[in-house]
């Protein structure tokens, strides 16, 4: 069992190896060949760039802010990606306005998947936490039953964690929430900004600021991904080999 666990830790490490790189190389290649791109793709980038123009000469900014705080309520119970609806602010805003923008919006879906978390409990992360195999990761997770604040950083940062998901658990906990909104803001920070400005260079996605960002996005998820999976893998294993020595131990235990 143990040496299973070890290949299935070494084969999803290698996965998610190899697609970052052929990732990465082909964004490389695009790089690299980006001036030969945006001279091939030239009808493209100016339609992007008359669109640019067209969203720039816009009076309706505040019908354009409510429809994306529309997005952000349906964000609390539908898939939409995070990075997608800072990726709007960026196209329609200046980068400051549109950082202050996600910032609220964020902010009001953070608060309302705690009090989600306070009300109906933790949901599918407290179910995942309750699977008898990965235990350990409920007492690294929980915190002497307060919440980790390390995890909850950590978790903002690493695009693969579900940010409604991680919100609801910590709103179970009754973790505390002015901790708890500065931490996630805080986390949700860098990336923020990744995604704000992708949007705002997104009218020209053969520039190289456009490339260098998403192959950022690329290696940063990458790596995440990579050191999570084989911290799983080795915290499995010890707990693997710490029931193994129980069972043995209660095995040979004299009853008197």
């Amino acid at each position: 069992m143990k040496k299973n666990k070890r290949h299935q830790t070494n084969l999803i490490s290698i996965v998610i190896i190899l697609v970052t790189i052929a990732l990465l190389v082909l964004l490389t290649i695009c790089l690299y060949k980006q001036a030969s791109l945006a001279v091939r793709f030239d009808a493209v980038t100016n339609w992007l760039s008359k669109l640019e123009n067209a969203v720039v000469d816009l009076d309706t900014h505040i019908e354009i802010l409510v429809c994306l705080f529309a997005l952000y309520i349906a964000k609390c119970q539908l898939p939409i990606p995070m990075g997608v609806l800072c990726v709007i602010a960026g196209m329609v805003f200046s980068l400051p306005n549109a950082m202050i923008i996600n910032i609220v919006f964020l902010s009001f879906f953070f608060i309302v998947k705690y009090i989600e978390g306070t009300w109906i409990g933790g949901g599918w992360a407290m179910m995942i936490l309750n699977i008898r195999k990965i235990r350990f990761l409920k007492q690294w997770v929980m915190f002497k039953g307060t919440g980790n604040p390390y995890i909850l950083v950590v978790s903002r940062l690493v695009p693969s964690i579900p940010l409604g998901m991680i919100s609801k658990l910590y709103g179970s906990m009754h973790y505390d929430f002015i901790y708890y909104l500065v931490l996630s803001i805080a986390g949700f920070i860098p990336r923020m900004y990744i995604y704000t400005r992708i949007g705002s260079v997104l009218y020209n996605p053969f520039s190289k600021e456009f490339i260098i960002l998403v192959m950022i996005i690329v290696a940063f998820t990458g790596i995440t991904s990579l050191f999570f999976n084989i911290f799983a893998g080795i915290r499995a294993r010890q707990m693997t080999q710490t029931l193994l020595i129980y069972s043995q131990k209660q095995k040979y235990k004299v009853v008197l």
